[in-house]
């Protein structure tokens, strides 16, 4: 996925691409749907999330609050004002 400057607002797709990148996947694997507990959801995940939100969108993340997540949906949830259909 391409590097975006801090504010931007990507689609859905590009969100998932990320997660992808992010849990070494290939890319159009996550869909949405998943629960973390059936990925590689790990602790250098998590750094990794907090990481990508910061630079993509300027969002900085407790891990904590990321942690707290059970679903892609929740962590889209945590950045939706970034994330457009």
């Amino acid at each position: 996925m391409a590097l975006m400057s801090a504010g931007s607002v990507v689609t859905k797709a590009e969100f998932y691409a990320t997660l992808d990148d992010i849990l070494d996947l290939p890319i159009g694997t996550i869909t949405g749907a998943e629960m973390l507990k059936d990925l590689t959801w790990d602790s250098l995940a998590v750094v990794s999330y907090i990481a990508a939100c910061n630079g993509l969108f300027g969002v900085v993340l407790s891990g904590d609050k990321v942690k707290a997540t059970k679903s892609v949906t929740d962590l889209l949830g945590l950045v939706a004002a970034h994330v457009t259909d």
